[in-house]
């Protein structure tokens, strides 16, 4: 179990920084630097130079520093990929007679399967923004699932000493990541829009491609706002009238709480910047965080609650 919940962990781990270079992926323009899948120019690992590339391959599609970007991507999600395989094998060996371990470490598994799939329609679509969305929430998902796996298995080998108060705020929870999630895909698609957009018309302004995108860009950061004061109120409720003490749950609170505000900070400051790559990413990379401490807390308060039940 020790081993097993190691390899969740640095499966874990290994998502949230692939959230994290996917961001780079987007704003540098380098979602097409290899233009075809699972090859890179028709090779198993890209080339370097024009003199390198196939002889059916156009050179004027070529770029080394986007390729090599988007190969190394690629290289982090099959050795996530290798990590929960690794992760599911131990849980399957040891694991079989507990469900709670056992059965998210088989979704994760399917999920990372799928998502590489997904990642192959990506470039065969040319970054359509469904798609791109799609692949993003599911990553989301990948992370949610692998944390909830390794504190299933942290709470096998230290369970926590039961607590009735927290049945009753536990259900707080879980809506505020349903709309987390929904937010994260309402701001992909957005973004995913201004892209195509911008790519097709290079000389618009950032307000004028604003307008071209839709009741999205209001519904966005409407939930933004919404989920922020929702937080807020949720997290103040837990950390001060719960009497809830356990550490995890106070830290993961504050957390959550502390990530919301950041993102609505960094929403208005893409907006007033003109959307500066930097910003995106890191725009990004905060909501996953926010997600993630969002299932801590979730599931901390959950078994709290369960152990009295039980």
């Amino acid at each position: 179990m020790n081993r097993l919940r190691s390899w969740a962990l640095a499966a874990t781990l290994a998502t949230f920084f692939l959230i994290f270079v996917g961001g780079l992926v987007r704003v540098s323009g380098a979602g097409l630097g290899c233009p075809d899948w699972p090859k890179c120019f028709d090779r198993w690992i890209p080339p370097t130079s024009v003199e390198q590339l196939p002889p059916h391959i156009d050179p004027s599609t070529f770029n080394v520093t986007l390729a090599w970007i988007e190969y190394i991507n690629r290289l982090i999600g099959v050795t996530i990929g290798l990590l929960i395989l690794i992760t599911a094998i131990l849980a399957i060996r040891h694991a079989r007679r507990h469900p709670r371990i056992l059965y998210p470490a088989l979704l994760s598994l399917a999920l990372v399967a799928f998502e590489g799939w997904q990642g192959g329609e990506v470039v065969g679509t040319k970054l359509a923004p469904f798609v791109v969305t799609v692949h993003m929430v599911i990553a989301f998902i990948l992370a949610s699932v692998l944390i909830h796996l390794t504190l299933q298995v942290h709470w096998h080998l230290h369970p926590l000493a039961p607590d009735a108060r927290a049945r009753a705020v536990s259900r707080w929870t879980w809506p505020l990541w349903i709309i987390a999630i929904v937010s994260v895909g309402m701001g992909t698609q957005i973004r995913s829009d201004i892209e195509t957009l911008a790519a097709n018309n290079p000389n618009e302004t950032l307000g004028a491609l604003m307008n071209q995108v839709g009741w999205i860009k209001l519904g966005h950061p409407l939930i933004g706002g919404a989920l922020l004061i929702a937080t807020w109120w949720v997290g103040l409720r837990i950390i001060w009238k719960s009497g809830i003490a356990l550490p995890l749950v106070q830290r993961s609170a504050w957390a959550f709480m502390i990530l919301s505000a950041a993102q609505m900070f960094l929403g208005l400051a893409l907006v007033a910047a003109d959307m500066p790559a930097a910003l995106r990413v890191l725009h990004l990379w905060l909501s996953s965080f926010y997600v993630g401490a969002l299932v801590v807390l979730q599931l901390s308060l959950r078994r709290l609650a369960e152990a009295h039940h039980g």
